[in-house]
Order: structure tokens, then C-alpha cells, then sequence
């Protein structure tokens, strides 16, 4: 039969220029990937991109792809791959005829997707997939419910495709049924549920759907509208199974307006379209296009003969939901032939048509699924509420957690702003302290090189000329007494220049070093052993480490030592007085006599300036003053810092 209607086409257009129609770009480019493709997955994944636009391909090329996914998948053990390859050997199983194996198949997949992880997408795939079978098989109850699983199903995935194809689904069930404000209805709310303008216009058969529903209506414009849209769509996105359709409609419409000449290029089109994709479904409702063009153009013989065909083919086929436009068509011919009794019995089929497909589809039947659909549709509203709830809280919460860590962030940021403030603080402090002690510094050592100079300029000056009077006097002294008595005054005076150089000596450094201390001990020593003839008097060095000391810090330790020294002279009846200077890490100064010992100068020490002059320089300059028994006789005064 199928054979005799392309015959049948094949003649009708035999008068019309010959074309030639391929496959489009896009189905090479596809088939070109999966050939190139290179591993399991990367070929699986460009089969399925070859597969989703099954509608396009003949059914055995669909089959023999999707049979190759399935074996890989298998290989593989993807589950989820080889569902969806079973899903598009369904849609072609559906395009040869064989409606009750593709439900089958389909009711398998769903059964290995739910012993798997959920995948609404798949779900709702295979659920249009059942839907456009039991559509075929003119169960439109059924189809109906499929198209609101599915509809469920894409609201689960978020997936604005899937919702506009389950009530693209829902929508066309009701226009094979005849109820067509219900199908414009479901037609406009799919149209409405894409914003997206790309991909509307891929899923161009809404388009087409909605100019069968304003055909249906009465309003040619609308339908006129629509049906150039679908046309445009589908050719710019190379959609052959839209295209075909919509311009199988377009073809009808222009029928329907009293224009059959101008449906001869939609309708030849439509013929080499049909050859790639090979669908009977569509064969015999080009079939019934054919007819009702025969009726417009007062042919209606070959009208009758192309529809009588076409209701066999369909019954062959089980594509009853064919047989109401083919006997539409054929009774259309009648009608024009003026066969009012053959008009009248097609009349007759159609009401008897009409009745069982009321009877399968009955209203309440349809009402107890929209019924359904609304419960469960609530009820996955409540979930998305719930969800929205949870996710809510859980947004509450986090932001609460966020504003709890940010203020506990920046209280130590502000405790480290502050901490590091206090310490800039401290430091500027210390370091106007640390100025402060410099210019005072500064000051004392100007002012005590003032001092020096002063002391240097006038007191020295005096005492040296007091000396150089002294000498002139005694030349023209004769008394012994005068004598003695000038001998005296020139001894103090002597005594006072050297103390006054001593003081000019440390007056005027900044620093002075242990070596330099020990140099003035020595220069002190040479000036008094003329005056100790009998008596050894030394400086004993052991300087690893020639420290600096404070000008202040040297003059007293210059003064405690040649202090000692002095009280040994006077006190101890001693042979031998050593001084013993020693450095490293911190420094020592011993002065040590072989004389009376300790004992013997208690009472000096009790009272003495010189002792009690002594300590009082220590104390002040922050050092340990000690003195201890030599042995075996004799006594040991030790100089040192309290810390070494």
C-alpha cells in the first residue's frame, strides 16, 4: 500500500519540474562526528546528538544508530546510556508502525530508570515517547496522561523544553479529538511557557499546531500567521519533520481558501521530505491532503480513489487517528462529485469514528487525569514550597552564621587596628623618648665640653701661673720655714692642675674605652711613684674586649680606682700595689695590696670620705664595689657591673 500511494503521489506531480531534496547540513555534520568520533563515550555522545532530532531521520537510520549507543552503553555498564538509547529505538519503532513495542520499551526504560538515580530529563522523554504512541493508536486518554507526567516530569528538571512538549502532547490530543478551543488552549500555554525565542523556534510544530486550531476556528489570518512562522522556523533550523508538517498544513489552508494552485509547491515539497523520512503516519495524512486538493480542483474522482487508499493504509497501519481527515477529504469529494448518498455514509463513518473515540476518550476520563494532574501538580508545588522553606532557612541561617563570623572578624581586626595602633603609639613615644634623651645628651655633652674648655681656658691658667709665682717667690726666699711653707703651696697647686687636667681629660670625650681609662691609671701612677720611692705600683692589662664607657661612667670608675689606690698609700703600709684590669663579655677592675689587710682599716672604713666616696660612684653608676682579704695578706678591692 505504501508502495502504491508514493506511485500515486509520484503521478499527480509527474507534470511539475522535478527536485531534489537531501538530507540537510546538519544531519551530515552530525553523521560526520560520529564517524570522527574517537572512545566509547565520545561516540556515544555524538550518536545521541544525532538522535535527538530523530523525527528527521528515516526510522531504520535512527534504529541502527541508537541500536550502536545501546551496545556501547552496555560495554560500558552506563546505565543512563543505554535508557536513552532505548528511548530513541522507541521513537523509531513508533515511526515504522509498531505503536504496542514502543509502549513496551518504553515501560521498560522507565523500570530501569527507577531502580537507578533520578533523571526527570530522561523520565519525561520517555513519557512524550508513550504519549506519541498511544497517540498513533488513537488512545488520546492515555496520550493525555503522558503529557502530563511529562509536563511533571520538566517542571522536576527545571527543563522549559519538556513543559512546552507535554502540553504540545496534551494540546494535540485534543485537536485529533475535535475539541479544538481545548487544543488552542493548550497550544498557547505551551507557546507561552518558553520565553526563549530559539527555542521556540526549534520546536517550530507549536507554531504549525496553533494554525490547525485557528484554521479549526475559522480564522484564516491567525492560522495564515502562524503556519509562515512554523514554515520559517523549520527551515532555518533544518527541522524536516516540522517542516513537513507545517507545510503539509500550509498546503490544506490555501485549499481551504479557495486557492488550490498554490498548494502544489508545499505539497511537492512535502513528498520529497517524506521520502528521507520514510513516516507512514504522515504518508497517509498527505494522503488526505491529496484527496481534499483532488476535491478543490474538480477532480474529485481521483480524490475518492487516493482517500479510499489512504483509510485502507491507515487501518493496515493502525494509524487510526488518520481515519477522520481521510474520510473528511473523501467526503469532500463526494460532496463535489454531488454523490449525496456516498456523502451521506461517510457522514455516517465519521459520526460512528467520532463515537468510539468519544467512547475511549470519554470527558469524565479525561476530567479524573486533568484531575490527577492538578493534585500531583499541587503537590509538587507544596515540595517546591517546602524546598523554598528549607532552603530559606538554611539562607537564613547561613547569613545569620556570615553575620556572626563577619562581627567576630572584625572585632579582631579592630583589636589588631588598635593593638597595632597602641604599639605605633609606644613606638613614636619611645622614639621622641629616645630624641629626647639624645638632645639632652647632645646638650650635656656640649655643655660639659663647655664646661672643659671653661675650666681649661680660666682654672687652668690660674693654677699654672700660680705655680710659675711660687717658683719666682722662692728664688728670693731665704727663711726654711717660708721655704717649707711655699714647698707646700706648690705641691697643692701641682695637685690641682692635675686634677683639673684629669677632669678637662674626660670632660671632653663622648666615649672612652676600658684602654683609655687604663692609659690615665697609668699617667696618675707615673705622677705620684716619685713621691713612693720604696713602693711598686703597676696596671696589669687582660683586654679581650675593649669596651666603651659614657664619659661619666669612665670618670668614676677613674676616680674609685685611683681612690683605692690612694687609701692603700695611705693605710695599708703595703710593699706592692697592683691594678688589674680585665674585659670580655663584661669587664673587672681589681686593685689589689700586699699591706695590713681588712682588719686593720675598719675603723678607716667605717668613717672614711674616701671609702664612703667610693661607694657612693659605684651605687651611682650602677656597679658592685666589694673588698676581700688577700691572700695571704693584704686586701683586694673589686670593681664590677651588678649584671655580667
Amino acid at each position: 500500500m505504501k508502495i502504491l500511494h508514493t506511485l500515486s503521489l509520484l503521478l499527480f506531480f509527474a507534470h511539475l519540474p522535478s527536485v531534489s531534496f537531501t538530507q540537510t547540513r546538519t544531519i551530515d555534520s552530525l553523521k560526520l562526528n560520529v564517524a570522527k568520533a574517537v572512545g566509547d563515550q565520545e561516540k556515544i555522545k555524538a550518536i545521541f546528538s544525532l538522535c535527538e532530532i530523530g523525527y528527521s531521520l528515516h526510522p531504520d537510520t535512527l534504529m541502527l544508530y541508537a541500536d550502536m549507543a545501546r551496545k556501547l552503553a552496555v560495554k560500558k555498564q552506563d546505565l543512563h546510556a543505554e535508557i536513552m538509547a532505548l528511548q530513541h529505538q522507541s521513537g523509531a519503532l513508533i515511526t515504522k508502525g509498531f505503536f504496542d513495542s514502543a509502549i513496551a520499551l518504553c515501560n521498560k526504560s522507565l523500570d530501569m530508570l527507577s531502580k537507578t538515580s533520578p533523571d526527570p530529563v530522561l523520565e519525561s522523554n520517555l513519557y512524550n515517547q508513550k504519549g506519541r504512541a498511544f497517540m498513533r493508536k488513537n488512545e488520546y486518554k492515555e496520550a493525555i496522561e503522558m503529557g502530563y507526567q511529562g509536563i511533571n516530569a520538566g517542571e522536576k528538571a527545571n527543563d522549559i523544553l519538556l513543559q512546552v512538549k507535554g502540553k504540545t502532547l496534551i494540546g494535540w490530543a485534543y485537536l485529533e479529538m475535535g475539541q479544538t478551543k481545548e487544543s488552542l488552549s493548550w497550544h498557547l500555554k505551551a507557546m507561552r511557557t518558553a520565553r526563549d525565542t530559539i527555542l521556540l523556534e526549534k520546536y517550530g510544530i507549536v507554531f504549525a499546531n496553533l494554525a490547525l486550531n485557528y484554521n479549526g476556528l475559522g480564522q484564516p489570518d491567525s492560522a495564515f500567521y502562524y503556519i509562515n512562522k512554523a514554515v520559517l522556523y523549520s527551515r532555518k533550523h533544518e527541522n524536516l519533520f516540522a517542516l513537513s508538517n507545517s507545510l503539509a498544513i500550509k498546503a490544506q489552508l490555501q485549499i481551504r481558501a479557495g486557492r488550490p494552485a498554490l498548494a502544489e509547491a508545499p505539497l511537492k515539497e512535502v513528498i520529497e521530505i517524506r521520502k528521507i523520512i520514510g513516516d507512514p503516519f504522515y504518508i497517509v495524512s498527505d494522503m488526505s491532503q491529496l484527496g481534499l486538493y483532488y476535491a478543490h480542483n474538480s477532480q474529485p474522482e481521483k480524490g475518492i480513489a487516493i482517500c479510499l487508499e489512504g483509510i485502507d493504509m491507515a487501518r493496515q497501519y493502525g494509524i487510526v487517528t488518520k481515519l477522520l481527515f481521510l474520510y473528511s477529504s473523501l467526503g469532500e469529494c463526494y460532496k463535489v462529485m454531488g454523490n449525496q448518498a456516498g456523502y451521506a455514509g461517510v457522514l455516517e463513518n465519521i459520526i460512528a469514528l467520532k463515537d468510539t473515540i468519544y467512547e475511549k476518550n470519554s470527558a469524565d476520563a479525561l476530567a479524573q487525569i486533568q484531575a490527577k494532574f492538578e493534585l500531583q501538580k499541587k503537590e509538587n508545588l507544596i515540595i517546591r514550597q517546602n524546598l523554598d522553606i528549607n532552603r530559606q532557612r538554611y539562607l537564613f541561617v547561613g547569613l545569620l552564621l556570615l553575620i556572626i563570623f563577619s562581627s567576630i572578624v572584625a572585632w579582631l581586626l579592630f583589636r589588631l587596628y588598635k593593638k597595632r595602633q597602641q604599639l605605633k603609639l609606644e613606638k613614636m613615644q619611645e622614639e621622641e623618648k629616645q630624641l629626647s634623651l639624645l638632645a639632652v645628651s647632645k646638650a650635656e655633652e656640649n655643655e660639659r665640653k663647655r664646661i672643659a674648655a671653661d675650666l681649661h681656658d680660666s682654672l687652668g691658667a690660674y693654677a699654672a701661673s700660680i705655680a710659675s709665682n711660687l717658683d719666682q717667690i722662692t728664688l728670693h726666699l731665704k727663711n726654711d720655714e717660708d721655704l717649707d711653707a711655699l714647698q707646700e703651696l706648690r705641691n697643692n697647686s701641682q695637685a690641682i692642675v692635675s686634677q683639673l687636667n684629669d677632669t678637662i681629660w674626660v670632660l671632653k670625650k663622648d666615649n672612652l674605652s676600658l684602654t683609655a681609662i687604663s692609659d690615665r691609671l697609668k699617667v696618675f701612677i707615673q705622677r705620684i711613684r716619685p713621691s713612693y720611692p720604696k713602693l711598686s705600683i703597676e696596671v696589669l692589662e687582660q683586654i679581650n674586649s675593649d669596651l666603651l664607657m659614657a664619659p661619666s661612667q669612665a670618670f668614676h670608675l677613674f676616680q674609685i680606682a685611683r681612690e683605692g689606690v690612694i687609701n692603700s698609700l695611705k693605710h695599708s703600709q703595703a710593699s706592692n700595689i697592683r691594678i688589674y684590669i680585665e674585659s670580655n663579655h663584661s669587664w673587672r677592675v681589681t686593685i689589689s695590696d700586699d699591706g695590713t689587710g681588712i682588719a686593720s682599716h675598719d675603723t678607716h672604713m667605717a668613717s672614711g670620705n674616701g671609702i664612703s666616696n667610693m661607694k657612693s660612684r659605684a651605687k651611682e653608676a650602677g656597679w658592685m664595689i666589694a673588698w676581700q682579704k688577700n691572700d695571704p695578706h693584704g686586701t683586694n678591692v673589686i670593681i664590677q657591673p651588678t649584671t655580667n
